[in-house]
């Protein structure tokens, strides 16, 4: 006795299982997929926002490297000014200490 799982279908049983089981459970599956217009808006919003982070980035960059650039110049700055105040002798060997405690420069 065959195994009825192994029996080959006729026309009438595929036509049948294509109309209550195949082609529902394919709609399924192709009513989760996009159009390919809502595929391409959607694209088109994420390169968008990709843009827009790289853009915000670079001005994060920029702005540090600015910040940086202006620290170094005042530690130079601040450096020269207590080697001065210390070879004319108005900054106190206790002033002097304090600030090399900050280590600032």
């Amino acid at each position: 006795m065959e195994n009825e799982t192994q029996k080959a279908l006729t026309l009438e049983q595929l036509i049948k299982y294509n109309q209550e089981v195949f082609l529902p459970a394919l709609k399924s599956r192709l009513d989760k997929l996009v159009e390919k217009k809502d595929f391409n808006n959607r694209l088109d919003k994420i390169d968008n926002s990709i843009d827009y982070l790289i853009n915000q980035v670079d001005k994060l960059i920029q702005e540090n490297e600015i910040r940086n650039y202006q620290e170094r110049k005042q530690k130079e700055f601040f450096a020269i000014l207590v080697k001065s105040l210390k070879d004319h002798n108005i900054l106190s060997d206790e002033s002097l200490e304090k600030i090399s405690k900050l280590e600032i420069l």
